[in-house]
């Protein structure tokens, strides 16, 4: 097998579609026909394909929550064993995550998510590991999880801001919590209410940081801005 190669290949564009797996392996995209990790424990991990095969990955677009190798069944994509930290893809990104590494990102037509192509694969650009832990999963077993942001969409949090297309969750004083979007269709796992972003509460929202509480009926906090790529 070849070396690993972190970045993207020379001529290749984000958005780019290919028919399968083998014409990954011949753009330098992916270096597997089988496994969604492209990677190792020692140097890190150079790409990951989203083909459906996991039930608790969550893609926002921009953002993604990626459920790590191991314990699922492939045919169910039902999680029917612990995952390991030890497992080679799972350290890889872990590596990735510490030595701050680009992460190819490819979407299968498998992969349930409205940025996914209708068939074959698409390339969707490089990601950066910002964060990893473990949880339980929806079929009750530990899975090791990890955060990837689009590598141009990293933003320190002290200027990250409530803005036109993006997804907020705030929090009415004194009640629960609930996701709007500025200006854009939410994603549907989020279940997100749309604000046009003409509304006297999107223009209350507009420029505001976590944290910051605004001053519309008896008071919204923000809590979270998660960059969201509409289509």
């Amino acid at each position: 097998m070849s070396r690993l190669f972190f970045g993207t290949p020379e001529g290749i564009k984000e958005g780019q579609k290919f028919p399968d797996r083998k014409a990954l392996i011949a753009a330098g995209l992916h270096r597997s026909t089988m496994h969604g990790i492209d990677g190792n424990g020692n140097e890190g991990v150079a790409a990951i394909v989203l083909s459906g095969g996991y039930e608790d990955d969550i893609d926002w677009g921009d953002e993604i929550i990626y459920t790590g190798h191991g314990g699922n069944d492939p045919q169910t994509g039902q999680q029917i064993a612990d995952q390991s930290w030890q497992d080679h893809g799972n350290k890889g990104l872990v590596v990735s995550k510490l030595r701050n590494f680009p992460v190819r990102v490819i979407r299968g037509y498998k992969h349930n998510s409205q940025f996914s192509p209708d068939s074959g694969y698409k390339y969707g650009g490089l990601y950066n590991v910002v964060d990893h832990w473990e949880e339980i999963g929806k079929s009750g077993f530990t899975i090791c999880r990890f955060k990837l942001i689009k590598a141009d969409k990293i933003l320190d949090k002290e200027s990250d801001e409530v803005k036109e297309g993006v997804v907020v969750l705030v929090e009415p004083l004194g009640k629960d919590s609930k996701w709007f979007s500025i200006g854009v269709e939410p994603p549907e796992s989020l279940q997100a209410q749309r604000l046009s972003s003409d509304s006297t509460f999107a223009k209350k929202l507009i420029g505001k940081k976590p944290g910051e509480v605004i001053d519309f009926g008896n008071g919204f906090k923000v809590l979270e801005i998660k960059r969201y790529m509409s289509d």
